[in-house]
């Protein structure tokens, strides 16, 4: 579960900003789950502002984490992913900083590194077990490793300078880094219209898949998965599990005479949004530990009514998952989020941007809504045109 995910110097982001998924505001049990103590983690959290703002590179950043864990760099020679801010003249020339914290089987990790394009220059793991103070795993500063796990030196000796300590503990079986590893690859998902499908489907999620589609007003007679196989230049070839929908088809009588089944990629983006948001909470409610879904342009291509219905959904007692969503539309929020699940995304001159919290009540829907209009001038835009 995530608690809060910090970035510094990545793409528009120039400064340090801090998306917290912490509880702040009275609102029972119904919008957040149990964190530790009397603290409470939110399910749902917006980022809300105009077009070109830099909402997205939020999410990117966590997912951008999440690649250079997961997917690490394989050779000395490679470069790691690096976009600094470019938009001043020294933002190029120093690293890039991430920072999580997220809770995971009772026990919450504080994991964060820093790099520029060839190195890997500060990390750090940091877990806090409940009742006990936070306890400093591995570290390493300035490119020298300072701090290693008893026993890992075998480990850390085979770490490049382009590579992150974490993934080669994991692969040593270090306990922790094994768990900070596994909320990154099964834990946080990014959402799309491609569902993530991992295997053949049981049929008890296709039949939850279907009744959720039938209840989001989806005509379709039910969903079915086949094996479809992809041939490589080389020659070689796997089966990929992919879904279709089916439809019913009709004679000119308005009789069924009929089932036809069309692959996710032939039916509209709105109906691929549902499957790929469907197939992704159910996946959350029978995953191992609470997950953390991540939305960038929440619902672009919903009707309104559905999106506040899913909206509603996430935020009910029969979630205990979470999502991050990305909308440029406060309207289509609806007053289904309070002000502690609300941040907006502005920008300044510089191309700076900044990441605030709507804490005040009386303000939150005011300030989003009036950031969220964009700045249109119609004189101009017509002139564009005018030949």
């Amino acid at each position: 579960m995530l608690i809060d995910f910090t970035l510094t110097n990545f793409r528009s982001f120039k400064n340090p900003v801090t998306l917290s998924l912490v509880a702040t505001n009275a609102g029972g049990a119904e919008r957040s789950l149990p964190l530790t103590g009397t603290k409470r983690g939110l399910k749902c959290a917006a980022l809300c502002g105009t077009n070109g703002v830099g909402k997205s590179n939020v999410l990117a950043g966590l997912l951008r984490m999440q690649q250079m864990v997961v997917t690490p760099t394989e050779e000395i020679t490679d470069d790691l992913p690096f976009e600094p801010f470019q938009l001043d003249g020294g933002s190029s020339q120093r690293p890039t900083t991430f920072a999580v914290t997220f809770k995971r089987a009772g026990i919450a990790y504080r994991y964060a590194f820093s790099y520029q394009a060839n190195q890997v220059l500060d990390e750090s793991l940091q877990a806090t077990i409940p009742g006990e103070n936070p306890k400093v795993l591995f570290s390493r500063e300035g490119g020298q490793f300072v701090q290693v796990p008893v026993g890992q030196h075998t480990a850390i000796n085979n770490t490049r300078p382009n590579a992150l300590m974490l993934f080669a503990l994991q692969k040593w079986n270090y306990a922790p880094a094994i768990e900070v590893f596994r909320w990154f690859s099964d834990d946080l998902v990014s959402l799309d219209s491609q569902p993530r499908v991992n295997g053949r489907l049981n049929e008890d999620v296709v039949a939850q898949l279907t009744q959720f589609l039938h209840a989001v007003g989806c005509e379709v007679a039910g969903v079915i998965q086949h094996q479809v196989a992809v041939q490589f230049l080389d020659g070689s070839r796997y089966d990929r599990p992919d879904l279709y929908l089916r439809y019913e088809k009709y004679d000119d009588a308005g009789e069924v005479v009929d089932v036809v089944e069309l692959p996710l990629s032939r039916v509209s983006v709105g109906t691929q949004q549902l499957v790929a948001f469907g197939l992704a909470l159910i996946q959350a409610q029978t995953a191992a530990h609470p997950q953390t879904l991540l939305a960038d342009e929440f619902a672009s291509a919903l009707h309104p009514e559905v999106a506040l219905a899913l909206l509603a959904l996430v935020n009910s007692t029969a979630m205990h998952s979470q999502i991050v969503l990305v909308t440029p539309q406060f309207g289509l929020l609806g007053g289904q989020l309070r002000p502690d699940q609300l941040y907006l995304v502005t920008k300044n001159y510089r191309g700076e941007s900044h990441l605030t919290q709507q804490l005040a009540p009386e303000m939150a829907a005011r300030q989003v809504a009036m950031q969220s209009q964009p700045n249109v001038d119609m004189g101009i835009l017509r002139a564009t045109f005018t030949l």
